[in-house]
């Protein structure tokens, strides 16, 4: 008996992995981007996009609470995080 190769192996039959998701809202509507944290190199996508959201375009980022609770903001990317909304920044006018 070996170690599972990856995340889904060794799991019951219809039972999945969640992939890590950015819900990015804007003018729009919404934009989902959705990726595997076990590769490096989309996991570092994801940081970037966080990043320029949240430093450059100064949206803010929310982890959801559960069950319709009240979220918490997020200021730092966490990989760990299955799913962040992005808000855009208020505008006066």
């Amino acid at each position: 008996m070996g170690f599972p190769r990856n995340e889904s192996e060794g799991k019951q039959a219809g039972e999945r992995t969640p992939m890590p998701k950015h819900q990015i809202m804007d003018h729009t509507g919404h934009t989902t981007e959705a990726w595997d944290k076990a590769d490096t190199v989309k996991t570092a996508e994801a940081e970037k996009r966080f990043n320029e959201l949240v430093k450059g375009r100064k949206f803010t980022a929310e982890k959801p609470g559960p069950n319709g609770t009240p979220g918490t903001l997020l200021k730092s990317f966490d990989p760990n995080v299955e799913e962040v909304i992005f808000h855009p920044p208020l505008q006066g006018g």
